[in-house]
């Protein structure tokens, strides 16, 4: 089955036959660049935030077990690209990091599965992504040593006493295209200290300044066209195409992002941007959970500028073929998660909106749940607010039968469920903090308990959280004093400053059980089965 993409490129050019009778033409054409000498013709192929949805993903979204039934994964993956690279000699496929986390198959299995997998994987490249150093410095290392693919970080700058300071990575490597070199820089993310769990000697050099660097060495050697492969999210890698010349093409990740045709797209495929001297700069993401495959054919001119391009991200069906060599590792895997999916723990039928980019953005059962489950929880130790962070949420609860492996899958990170007593000040700025990201939305969101706020996302960041109001045991409301004192049920990550939380790392510990929030959650589904729909309003848009 042929996945490249040709459906629109025949078209263009007989459009272009046409429009050069009547002496027309329009940026980016192809009678543009066939006025000249053409240059080399690049496929790009890649992926971004897998998170180990090694099966691919439900109808529901949510990560799939088997490929039997599911859309995407890494073996269709990796049989459409080695279809596209068989009748191709002009492809490279890169991988623009988080492959760790998200799925029961890494919370069981963790990193040596994924490299397990990455011996099959046709990967030029990667880089790394913050979920990469959730185990820690010395787990990414032995994963680096590990894996075949080839990781690229040009940025990291790891101090002495850090594991991965000998770690196998480099900033860039050269590849030969029909004669013609392609350098590939990989930007890892910088945030890794507060987003993940990298040690204290995890350093990085200001990303501007490094692929400034990268860019002069490479063209040093004679590299005309090059492409960033980085974990720094789209609207930062927009700026960084605006900021530094002789950038090709940028494949990202970390904001999951979904550009193309279509519902949610935040962009056509490719986003053209430019750099300080006018050239154009390709800026391509593929979403997440394995669900795409990004496809960006361009044509260079002579001089290795960008002149023609065309591509989308191309869903990974359920009738693409999957890779034989891939599919059987997963099958081994899976089976090690037997047990977790076998243990029933309660029943839902609740219908309303759940799953990890729905938490990132508005009120979701997972995380309504997980608020209610952690403040009924700390209640009777004097609790008065939950507080779960989105990105904590990496799927959403299934209809029907729930069971261990599904609360694992939900919460895989291990975090513990902690009790912090903070200022009604401190509290709001977290409310702030929670909604600081470009629309008001992501990871950051707080789904909470005992609490409810209202955003208008219009406003400066700072000054959008419009209304706060605390919701006591018998529904009655308050608004949120800023110099009282409450005590909030949350995770460890955020009570202990993660994901930019500082003011909740100010917090006066309280004594509470040695408890997981996962651990939490299961209690409270057990005794409240079949889970009934939690009350709603407790996050407002009013912009």
């Amino acid at each position: 089955m042929r996945i490249s993409i040709k459906r629109t490129f025949g078209l263009s050019l007989l459009l272009a036959a046409g429009l050069a009778l009547s002496g027309c033409a329009w940026e980016g054409s192809p009678l543009n660049f066939l006025k000249e000498k053409k240059g080399l013709e690049l496929v790009v192929l890649h992926t971004n935030d897998t998170h180990s949805h090694v099966a691919g993903i439900d109808k529901r979204g949510n990560a799939a077990f088997n490929v039997e039934k599911s859309i995407g994964g890494l073996g269709r993956i990796a049989s459409a690209v080695k279809t596209i690279k068989a009748e191709k000699d002009n492809v490279i496929f890169v991988d623009a990091g988080d492959q760790f986390q998200g799925t029961l198959f890494f919370s069981v299995n963790k990193s040596p599965m994924l490299a397990e997998i990455n011996d099959y994987m046709p990967w030029d490249a990667m880089t790394l992504g913050n979920h990469e150093f959730d185990d820690g410095c010395l787990t990414l290392a032995k994963f680096l040593e590990r894996s075949k693919v080839p990781a690229l970080a040009a940025n990291l700058a790891p101090e002495k006493g850090c594991p991965v300071l000998k770690a196998d990575y480099a900033p860039h490597l050269i590849k030969d295209i029909r004669g013609e070199k392609v350098g590939i820089v990989g930007i890892a993310n910088d945030e890794v200290v507060t987003l993940a769990s990298a040690c204290e000697h995890t350093k990085f050099t200001p990303i501007v300044d490094t692929v400034k660097r990268e860019v002069a060495e490479l063209e040093a050697q004679g590299v005309k066209h090059i492409v960033l492969v980085t974990h720094i999210g789209l609207p930062a890698d927009r700026e960084l195409a605006r900021a530094v010349d002789g950038v090709d093409i940028i494949v990202g990740g970390h904001t999951h992002s979904y550009i193309g045709e279509g519902e949610g797209a935040e962009g056509p495929y490719p986003i053209v941007e430019k750099s300080p001297n006018g050239q154009p700069v390709l800026v391509v993401t593929a979403k997440r959970a394995a669900q795409y495959l990004g496809e960006l054919n361009v044509t260079f001119d002579k001089n290795g500028v960008p002149a023609s391009w065309k591509g989308a991200p191309v869903e990974m069906k359920n009738d693409v073929p999957v890779d034989p060599e891939v599919s059987a590792v997963i099958d081994r895997y899976s089976k090690t998660l037997d047990e977790f999916r076998s243990t029933v723990i309660g029943e839902n039928s609740v219908d309303m909106a759940d799953g990890m980019d729905l938490c990132r953005d508005v009120e979701c059962l997972s995380g309504l749940l997980t608020s209610d489950a952690m403040l009924e929880a700390a209640r009777p130790l004097g609790a008065s607010i939950a507080l779960a962070n989105g990105g904590s949420i990496r799927a959403g609860l299934p209809k029907g039968k729930i069971t261990r492996g599904d609360i694992l899958t939900i919460h895989p990170f291990g975090n513990a469920f902690v009790l912090r007593e903070y200022t009604g000040e401190q509290i709001y700025e977290a409310l702030e903090h929670c909604v600081a990201e470009e629309g008001a939305r992501g990871p950051r969101l707080l789904q909470p308990a005992g609490l409810r706020y209202a955003i208008d996302g219009t406003k400066p960041v700072g000054s959008r959280i419009v209304k706060a109001e605390v919701i006591d045991a018998k529904g009655n409301a308050a608004p949120l004093d800023l110099k009282a004192r409450y005590i909030v049920a949350l995770s460890d990550y955020i009570s202990g400053g993660g994901d930019g939380f500082s003011m909740l790392g100010e917090g006066k510990v309280v004594p509470s059980a040695d408890s997981l929030v996962a651990d939490v959650l299961d209690g409270y589904i057990r005794s409240h089965t079949p889970v009934k729909a939690p009350e709603g309003g407790r996050i407002l848009r009013v912009k």
